[in-house]
């Protein structure tokens, strides 16, 4: 009996498995934080072409809206924005030559490698441009 709790010889086969699990978990990781970079850059990218387009055009409006839902096509995200400027005519969205127009996007995201609920975090994109067009 001495002689059986005292063998080792299955000791190479846990090792094994043991870093194969930590491999996997590394793997995973590394997959799902790139994931995330990947992610906010695409958010950075979509709240720099939401203010480039309302600082040429000078106001809040169609184009700009039409804008929004080509890159929530093109990125698969769809966040919620939300512009902060002071208006030439609020009715209209029209923003004077001169004034900051800033826009903030906000998506909830998480890691899907690790069951999305489980790691939630928020990510916000904010940029900001002065108007280009003058308004009588």
């Amino acid at each position: 009996m001495k002689k059986r709790i005292c063998n080792n010889r299955a000791e190479g086969y846990i090792d094994v498995a043991v870093t194969v699990l930590v491999v996997s978990f590394l793997l995973i990781l590394m997959v799902s934080v790139f994931g995330a970079v990947s992610q906010k850059q695409d958010l950075k990218y979509m709240c720099s072409e939401l203010v480039e387009m309302a600082t040429t055009t000078g106001k809040i409006g169609d184009e700009v809206q039409a804008r929004y839902e080509a890159l929530c096509e093109e990125t698969g995200m769809n966040p919620t924005v939300s512009f902060s400027t002071v208006y030439f005519d609020e009715d209209s969205g029209k923003v004077q030559f001169g004034e900051v127009i800033s826009c903030t996007l906000t998506v909830e995201s998480g890691l899907p490698g690790f069951g999305g609920e489980l790691f939630a975090f928020t990510m916000t994109a904010t940029e900001s441009g002065l108007s280009q067009i003058y308004w009588k």
